[in-house]
């Protein structure tokens, strides 16, 4: 029990954590009516090798934040630059990760473009950010939020759960955070996150202005662990990207010797597959590998061969040879048929078996999912999109099967940051990409279920679906569709603009009652098949594999 109260706390000597629990094992923190701030912009609670654990009410925060705001007051007449100027009582910074904001909505800008490669320079209490067109972008008037991720000698994230098993985090609260508010990486997962929060705190001291952030990163992310968190009754606002994030990675063999394999996972700040689990080059393969023994080393403790060495290290970002300088050393039960250069994954480190459900999102980024769970009774009002999608090179092995989305209310996605080069396009999208105009073909999404949403008042194409083995798309409602002009997204994969639906690249399709009311000017029509799309034949029997995350009603069995 901690009595309530706010706690103003900083590391300890060297320590780059505020409050760091390792190896707790079946114990419950009440922690109600608690604020943790830490003053400095580090990490303010680690979990680390917890089983068991229960935290129950704390409220996490930040002063100084890690980010400040302001408002627009000058455009350079060349768009090369903008000024603002940062409102009261928030930090006189030039931090230079900038979202243009609407002062009517307080939220993102319509259409607001990718602002990367922005630079900083701070003059009394203006900030000007510099960026070839940003003036484009903002005008006198607008709002700004300008954050960071952590001190230089600090780590990022307000809170992580690391290598744990059953964690719960009962009605716990972010309001700001160097980085993402909560991740959760590695280990058995398990997790429950129920009743959480991520939301902009309250105004701080001499402030006129509400707060128009609560993280600087994502909300929520968790990567990497064998059984995907259970998310519920959760709200999310104004993270400053992904709200809720669940990834994986592949691995690249860089040596085969029988049973053993030399591996290199395309995350480098993860621990990669562990004892116990599987690896496989995709859905359909027959063959598969289980770890029986597993080890880190460095590329020169590898014995990789001269050539071999300087590839990995010439590799382009995003190419398929770039991937962490570190090595894992893994024993299979048996000999896999993989060379150097094959990818493989590991359906059992890619968070599968997750749930999220009834929670409720109004933030401008995407909720981002590569593993196979429920979606369900969601409300997202205002969100980039739904993504499915690996967001891996094109040869890279990725797999999801069983993935459920029901009963989801989305309004209004679509209107942010246009990316012509991505195959998201959708206010949800489930699709693999190769390099423009392809898409992957059928097989790296299997049994995916799309039932009885409502998608209300969406930009640009409501569903967009590529590479999927068996699909039912049924009962869906698409209220008042593009309405305005949509986001060129997905131009480079040839995604059309003006269709509702547009299905790709896929087989074993059973669509059917999803209506479109009051369809909007710039749709043209309701569903598209577009290249290798096929319909479900009267005899096909999609592909069975029952998982014990998946409702009894979920599962495609031969009818």
């Amino acid at each position: 029990m901690i009595p309530p109260g706010t706690y103003r706390l900083a590391p300890v000597g060297d320590d780059k954590v505020v409050w760091s629990l390792r190896g707790a094992k079946d114990v419950e923190i009440v922690a109600e009516n608690v604020v943790l701030v830490s003053t400095k912009l580090t990490r303010a609670l680690a979990l680390d090798a917890c089983s068991g654990l229960t935290l129950r009410g704390l409220t996490v925060d930040y002063d100084p934040l890690p980010f400040t705001q302001g408002v627009v007051t000058e455009v350079a007449e060349d768009k090369s630059w903008i000024d603002v100027k940062i409102h009261a009582g928030y930090p006189l910074q030039p931090y230079a990760r900038i979202d243009m904001i609407d002062p009517a909505t307080r939220y993102r800008k319509r259409g607001m473009p990718f602002l990367w490669g922005t630079q900083a320079e701070l003059k009394d209490d203006v900030v000007r950010i510099s960026l070839p067109n940003i003036g484009a972008a903002a005008q006198t008037g607008d709002l700004a939020s300008l954050n960071t991720g952590p001190a230089p000698d600090g780590v990022p994230h307000a809170i992580s759960i690391e290598h744990c098993n059953e964690v719960t985090l009962d009605k716990v609260t972010v309001h700001s955070a160097p980085g993402m508010g909560i991740l959760e990486a590695d280990g058995e997962g398990n997790s429950r996150y129920q009743s959480c929060k991520v939301v902009p705190g309250p105004r701080p001291p001499g402030a006129s202005e509400d707060r128009l952030l609560s993280t600087s990163w994502d909300a929520i992310q968790t990567k990497t662990v064998r059984f995907g968190p259970k998310v519920e009754d959760c709200e999310i606002r104004e993270a400053g990207d992904d709200s809720w994030s669940v990834q994986s990675s592949d691995y690249l063999v860089l040596k085969n010797e029988g049973k053993k394999l030399i591996l290199a996972s395309r995350d480098e700040f993860t621990d990669g597959v562990q004892i116990g689990d599987r690896l496989r080059s995709s859905l359909a393969a027959k063959a598969e590998g289980k770890v029986v023994a597993s080890r880190g080393l460095s590329r020169e403790e590898a014995g990789l061969a001269p050539e071999l060495l300087a590839k990995l290290k010439e590799a382009p970002q995003w190419s398929e040879w770039k991937v962490s300088p570190q090595c894992i050393e893994v024993e299979l039960d048996t000999h896999l048929p993989a060379g150097v250069g094959d990818s493989l994954f590991s359906p059992d480190r890619m968070c599968n078996g997750f749930s999220f459900l009834r929670n409720r999102i109004h933030s401008p980024g995407r909720v981002l999912n590569k593993a196979s769970g429920v979606m369900q009774e969601n409300v997202l009002d205002t969100p980039h999109s739904i993504v499915v999608c690996p967001e891996l090179p094109e040869k890279a092995a990725a797999g999801i099967h069983q993935l459920v989305f029901r009963k989801n209310h989305i309004r209004r996605a679509g209107w942010f940051c246009p990316a012509p080069w991505s195959s998201q396009a959708g206010a949800l999208s489930i699709t693999a990409a190769g390099k423009p105009p392809a898409l992957r073909p059928a097989g790296v999404f299997s049994c995916i279920f799309i039932e009885n949403n409502t998608f209300e008042e969406c930009e640009g194409p409501n569903l967009v679906m590529s590479s999927t083995a068996s699909a039912r798309v049924v009962g869906n409602r698409f209220i008042r569709p593009m309405g305005s002009k949509p986001p060129e997204t997905g131009a480079s994969y040839g995604i059309p603009s003006d269709t509702v639906m547009w299905f790709a690249e896929s087989n074993g399709l059973d669509i059917r009652s999803n209506p479109v009311t009051e369809r909007g000017s710039f749709a043209k029509e309701d569903r598209r098949m577009g290249p290798n799309a096929a319909l479900a034949g009267p005899r096909m029997i999609p592909n069975r594999t029952p998982q014990s995350h998946v409702h009894p009603e979920d599962r495609i069995e031969e009818k």
